[in-house]
């Protein structure tokens, strides 16, 4: 058993910006990070990192800060553990229904499958609920049994999609 670990999350200012883009080109794939780039089908493989990739991760986390001025449909933190950045976390209105948020979540190779996705989980329940969602969506592109466990600890409900896993959780 993983002992629990101290995570934070973080908001994705520039310096922070930088040093997740440093984690994702090492150990990450764009497809795993980010929707597709501009001009990018969503079938196209991303599996490289370009200068048009890094560019577009850069503006879609500047895109989705935390704005006290106005409402930001997409919300991303920098994921913080052992005192480094190990990945990036989302909440997002899912088809513009005010009540469910959709949680996503990736983490360099080298920091999964050491509970922290676990720990945002618990973290993204507290925060949808401050937004008055009714329910908050999980999917996975992979539906591994570490992750539908992970999922159904928590308390989403877990079906299998399209090679991947959907959890929801009904919030109280």
């Amino acid at each position: 058993m993983t002992s629990q670990m101290m995570v934070d999350l973080v908001p994705v200012n520039e310096d922070v910006l930088e040093d997740l883009l440093t984690l994702a080109v090492a150990e990450a794939q764009p497809g795993e990070v980010m929707p597709p780039a501009s001009g990018e089908s969503p079938g196209e493989p991303r599996t490289t990192w370009t200068e048009l990739r890094k560019g577009a991760f850069r503006e879609y986390h500047r895109r989705c800060r935390v704005n006290p001025h106005a409402f930001v449909p997409e919300v991303t933190w920098a994921v913080k553990a052992r005192g480094r950045i190990v990945g990036a976390a989302r909440l997002a209105l899912v088809d513009g229904d005010p009540e469910v948020r959709e949680v996503g979540l990736w983490l360099g190779e080298s920091y999964r499958g050491q509970g922290i996705s676990s720990e945002v989980a618990y973290w993204a329940v507290a925060a949808a609920q401050t937004m008055d969602a009714k329910r908050l969506v999980a999917r996975t592109l992979v539906g591994s049994a570490v992750a539908r466990r992970s999922l159904e600890r928590i308390g989403f409900e877990v079906a299998d999609r399209d090679g991947g896993l959907v959890g929801t959780l009904t919030l109280p």
